[in-house]
């Protein structure tokens, strides 16, 4: 597709579509997220196709869904990584062996979880622990740490062409933003005049991206528990670090070369179900945001329906940055520059799975087996 390009591959965890402006959410989350969202193609309807963390990212790098790839969580959230293929290409392993000329590198903190997940560095010919420790304390990395090392990473590297993957461990709990973004959004417990309210269907009022009115998650701020304003602001918090990055890309004349993409790995319940964490099939968990932006060679401010999942992003980053379709491994996942084309529809029907659960969407219909 003409001169050879740059790829950022952005995944913010626990980051649910419903919370981010350019997705309809009232609170004003995601500035920097929105203007990329403007500026280029939005999936409007991408789920995940595994959950959580290390599942939904194995689907990622590789195209495949949990039933072929062979990595689910286990109760103890333990990965049973021993049926993992290591034959299975990775993205960055298919990137530089079918294309050639990338310099790959990672800005993540998975090899820090207790159960290492070996299959996340493969291909990589930088993968940079921002923890500065093999002490698993991935729930302690802040996103200004990756900041830090990405951008003085893309200042020594603008020469060359690269496929980053960046990991925000934000909006993931525990809430340790910096004080600012703490208290950015402010929510009085038992009141409604700072929502937007809605009308559902069947009769009753919800708060978009945060449930059923009168079963919403408020607890007072001296029960010590996380909540919806802090997890906004943890939103907040990344959105500020992506503009940053987009602001050096400019900077070093990079922006009009480099494809960004911004997905998640999984939802989070914010106590819907009666839950606050990232457990089940529910849309909380499972409806992610996708983003391409590149306007220098897609569709500007286009919105896509139809079905679309984790595992389309391996195909579809191998066809921007080149790669023949013939070449190609069998992919669970399409590739999707035919659909942002207007060549083919997104699917009608999509499955998801984890450990214990499979989903299957249609249409508007959702049916969880568990």
């Amino acid at each position: 597709m003409g001169d050879r390009v740059n790829c950022m591959l952005i995944i913010i965890d626990t980051l649910r579509a419903d919370h981010l402006g350019c997705y309809g959410y009232f609170r004003d989350t995601s500035p920097n997220i929105d203007r990329l969202a403007r500026e280029g193609v939005l999936f409007r309807d991408m789920h995940a196709t595994a959950i959580a963390t290390g599942p939904g990212f194995t689907s990622i790098i590789t195209g495949l869904s949990p039933i072929h790839h062979h990595y689910y969580l286990t109760p103890w959230n333990l990965p049973n990584l021993i049926d993992f293929d290591d034959a299975i290409p990775t993205l960055p392993e298919l990137i530089q062996d079918l294309i050639g000329g990338y310099t790959t590198v990672a800005f993540d903190n998975l090899m820090n979880f207790s159960s290492h997940m070996d299959q996340m560095v493969r291909g990589f010919e930088y993968y940079i622990n921002v923890t500065g420790t093999s002490k698993p304390m991935h729930h302690l990395v802040r996103g200004d740490q990756i900041n830090r090392r990405l951008i003085q990473w893309l200042r020594n590297h603008k020469d060359e062409k690269f496929f980053i993957l960046v990991h925000y461990w934000d909006p993931h709990t525990p809430y340790n933003q910096p004080e600012e973004f703490k208290r950015i959004f402010k929510h009085e417990p038992g009141k409604l005049d700072d929502l937007e309210v809605h009308m559902a269907p069947a009769g009753y009022q919800y708060v978009p991206g945060w449930g059923k009115v009168g079963e919403l998650w408020e607890p007072k701020p001296e029960e010590g528990k996380p909540t919806i304003d802090l997890y906004d602001g943890e939103i907040r918090f990344v959105d500020s670090l992506i503009g940053e990055v987009s602001e050096t890309l400019e900077e070093l004349d990079l922006a009009d070369e480099t494809i960004i993409v911004i997905t998640s790995d999984h939802g989070e319940q914010l106590g819907q179900h009666g839950l606050y964490d990232h457990r089940g099939l529910h849309e909380s968990v499972t409806y992610i945001p996708l983003i391409i932006w590149a306007p220098f060679m897609l569709p500007k401010g286009k919105l896509i329906e139809g079905y679309v999942q984790q595992a389309d992003i391996a195909p579809t980053i191998l066809s921007l940055l080149g790669a023949k379709e013939e070449d190609l491994p069998k992919f669970d996942g399409v590739n999707l520059l035919p659909i942002i084309d207007g060549e083919m529809p997104a699917r009608k029907t999509i499955y998801i799975e984890d450990h214990e659960q499979r989903a299957i969407i249609e249409g508007k219909w959702k049916y969880i087996r568990n």
